[in-house]
């Protein structure tokens, strides 16, 4: 399997399993009484959601690279 296609897996993974949780804790934790608590809780949502799964598809990216490069440092170290 290509590195890009690794890092894509692993970031749409890692996507979908926070927007679970913020989703969740927003569900549990707000009251919404009217429309207007509604899209604003919606769109607070999709703020948060999407500036933590940004955060979160970095962190992916950067320990797919890390044991991407493990594996290519090991693979020259059998090959000498």
């Amino acid at each position: 399997m290509s590195a890009p296609v690794i890092r894509l897996a692993a970031q749409v993974f890692a996507s979908v399993g926070v927007s679970k949780v913020v989703n969740d804790i927003i569900k549990n934790n707000t009251t919404i009484v009217t429309t207007t608590d509604a899209v604003r809780v919606w769109a607070g949502s999709l703020v948060i959601g999407s500036m933590i799964a940004d955060n979160a598809a970095k962190h992916v990216n950067d320990r797919v690279t890390e044991v991407l490069e493990w594996n290519q440092n090991r693979k020259a170290a059998n090959v000498e």
